[in-house]
């Protein structure tokens, strides 16, 4: 849930503050020219910009001391994420707000786990495999694939008691091993 919750924040906040880094310039074949070949694996730090990627199996601790740069360099910038309203509109308009810190701290702001990353190939499998597994456990959720928000919701009122360690562990098993 606290992912879910950091997913919102972070799109909001890549949406609204941080605009996109210019294209590289086009170059010239040359003999020296590296040969790309395409992977399916996690992109390389360097391909993300140096910007660190939280886990799904991270621990509170983890997640907090991976966000604690990204948060400081915020606040250094006028922008005290603690003060963010708990709305989509309030964050959206404080997001903009807060654009001049949101593209100075962009280098900071974790990304997120590889198996919920739109970036990943896999990200829409992912997602239905989560959904799936949580209702074999008893929820009862449903994909939101235009969603950008969220790639899934509660398609009922009625979730079992258990319904947070249900999500988690399922997000674990099926969305973790891209996190390796």
């Amino acid at each position: 849930m606290a992912l879910r919750l950091l997913a919102g924040l972070v799109l909001l906040l890549g949406l609204a503050a941080c605009s996109p880094p210019p294209p590289a310039p086009p170059q010239v074949a040359s003999l020296t020219t590296p040969v790309s070949v395409p992977s399916s694996a996690p992109p390389s730090t360097d391909a993300d910009g140096g910007r660190p990627r939280h886990r799904v199996d991270e621990t509170a601790e983890e997640s907090q001391r991976l966000i604690e740069p990204w948060r400081t360099c915020m606040k250094d910038h006028g922008a005290d994420v603690d003060t963010q309203p708990n709305t989509i509109e309030g964050a959206k308009k404080w997001s903009a707000d807060h654009k001049d810190a949101g593209d100075a701290c962009r280098s900071k702001l974790p990304l997120l786990p590889w198996g919920m990353d739109r970036e990943n190939p896999a990200y829409q499998d992912n997602m239905h495999k989560w959904v799936q597994c949580m209702n074999d456990k008893g929820m009862h959720v449903v994909e939101t694939p235009d969603n950008d928000e969220s790639p899934w919701t509660y398609s009922s009122d009625s979730q079992p008691p258990n319904s947070d360690k249900i999500e988690h562990d399922c997000e674990v098993a099926i969305l973790g091993p891209s996190d390796k």
